[in-house]
């Protein structure tokens, strides 16, 4: 079916037509009709969130009246697209045993490479949305990283070609995004004072980045989120936690998403006291979902070598509020420093 304005415009009027959201929506809800838009709330990041309430020409009893679109609708955040979080959705959120926001429709359009993802409106149903400044507690990390569990354990051993080949490993393209004097610069902005001076080197960032990669090959691989920090949690209206931002979604090793959320969420001091139980807790759920988790002594060294990843991928930010990347480059650099992730991976 011939969608008006295309599968995927980077038109903010064509996104919030009727005709097209019409369109769209009879991809699930044939029939539905819509007559009336209203935004009730638009967000502006990199990406832009649009809210928005629509009523139906007649009743259509299934079909959602409250919905979310993101997409790269500013004009100056186009050449920062990436289609991954609309592959997510489009190719596999709804076979996964992972809480996401349900999916309405997600596409990217082949001739301009915009990506667009439309969504029931999580805040509606009375979901909360974590803040990246607001750290959990141990209890509230134990419930992200069984949805982190199920994650893994449904794509363990790692994917096949067509999907691998949709979600490759990032830290390749990571590493390559910024030189060593500009990261140099920018560990050198202030953003993590806490990190001892030895640790915020750029080339010992770099080449912990490049270690890290060739681990890939030595442990079984799954599909992995990416970043998961307060910020990219929600929890429900039943307090059940769920994951959105699937925009670093990738395969590779699950240490990488552990040790970014675990040093991510907590408070260094809170980490230090209960990352072991909470490493075991993963492990735990990793068996009962269906995956083969590793020993305990090789998780943990796995666990403490994978932790630059996230201190590396706040290094980098630039288009995030100044306390955000400060706070978190800050927290996941006093962990990196706290296990010594930098000897263990000889660098």
């Amino acid at each position: 079916m011939r969608i008006p304005g295309g599968p995927a415009p980077h038109d903010e009027a064509v996104v919030l037509s009727r005709e097209w959201l019409t369109a769209v929506l009879a991809e699930r809800h044939p029939g539905a009709a819509v007559a009336r838009v209203e935004v009730t709330d638009r967000l502006e990041t990199v990406a832009t969130k649009l809210r928005f309430r629509v009523e139906y020409a007649d009743e259509a009893a299934d079909a959602p009246s409250a919905l979310c679109a993101k997409g790269y609708l500013n004009p100056v955040s186009r050449r920062r697209t990436t289609p991954a979080e609309a592959d997510f959705y489009r190719l596999l959120s709804a076979n996964l045993p992972v809480r996401t926001p349900p999916c309405v429709h997600a596409a990217v359009d082949d001739e301009t490479g915009h990506p667009l993802v439309l969504m029931h409106d999580l805040t509606a149903a009375g979901a909360r949305f974590g803040d990246p400044l607001v750290g959990f507690r141990t209890e509230q990390a134990a419930g992200t990283l069984d949805q982190l569990a199920a994650l893994h354990a449904a794509t363990w051993g790692g994917l096949k070609a067509d999907l691998a080949n949709a979600f490759p490993p990032r830290i390749p393209s990571l590493a390559r995004h910024m030189g060593a004097e500009q990261l140099q610069l920018q560990l050198d902005d202030g953003r993590a004072p806490g990190v001892p001076s030895n640790l915020r080197r750029a080339d010992r960032l770099l080449a912990a980045m490049a270690a890290i990669a060739r681990l890939d090959g030595a442990h079984p691989r799954c599909l992995l989120h990416g970043d998961l920090h307060t910020g990219n949690v929600y929890e429900t209206a039943d307090g059940d936690p769920g994951l959105i931002d699937w925009q670093v979604v990738q395969h590779g090793v699950w240490a990488l998403d552990v040790a970014y959320h675990v040093a991510a969420v907590l408070d260094p001091d809170e980490r230090g006291h209960s990352e072991r139980e909470l490493l075991d807790h993963y492990l735990d759920r990793l068996a009962t979902h269906g995956g083969t988790p590793p020993t305990r002594d090789e998780a943990w060294w796995a666990y403490r070598a994978h932790l630059p990843y996230g201190f590396f991928l706040w290094a980098i930010t630039r288009a995030v509020d100044r306390p955000i990347i400060e706070h978190l480059t800050d927290r996941l650099g006093r962990a990196v420093a706290w296990h010594d992730s930098f000897a263990l991976l000889g660098v």
